[in-house]
């Protein structure tokens, strides 16, 4: 009986090189972005049940600081005052604030923002609620609504950022 010219040793070590070279070439590709991002949590869509994380889209990206008739921005403006997320869900509200929309702040040069400032209205993302603050002489998370933490993955850039919903923690500034 002859021998068939591919055998299925030849076919697994084939497979195998075709996926170590996808994968090198998807590093290469993706190396700058996966090193912005925020590195103190698990990469990628989360699936645990003891974090809520809703899919939902992003409904608004403008500089942390602007003028109230400002509706274009430039690069300048995000790199000055560092960036401002909002999603289309109210994960993380409660009874007392319960319109409270999902978002993310950060100040200039905070790892992420190069993420945060390439998202779009209507990208498909992965926002997850971490934590919010706890009552204390200074805060009343019941009408205080900031400082809500938020971990956020974007599906089109395959990255991930994290951070506060507003400037100041709760009974800040």
């Amino acid at each position: 009986m002859a021998k068939p010219w591919v055998t299925n040793t030849t076919r697994t070590r084939i497979a195998t090189l075709a996926l170590a070279a996808t994968m090198l070439s998807m590093a290469t590709i993706n190396g700058p972005i996966a090193m912005a991002q925020d590195e103190r949590y698990v990469p990628g869509v989360w699936h645990y049940r003891s974090v809520s994380c809703v899919d939902t889209t992003v409904r608004s990206v403008e500089p942390r600081l602007t003028g109230d008739s400002q509706k274009t921005f430039t690069a300048q403006d995000f790199q000055e005052s560092g960036v401002f997320v909002e999603f289309n869900t109210t994960l993380g509200s409660d009874p007392a604030n319960r319109n409270m929309r999902s978002a993310v702040t950060h100040y200039q040069n905070t790892p992420g923002n190069d993420i945060m400032m390439r998202e779009h209205p209507g990208d498909k993302v992965q926002v997850c609620f971490i934590s919010r603050p706890a009552p204390t002489a200074y805060c009343d998370p019941d009408k205080d609504g900031r400082g809500r933490v938020f971990r956020v993955y974007d599906y089109r850039q395959h990255a991930q950022f994290a951070g506060m919903n507003s400037e100041h923690d709760c009974g800040g500034a």
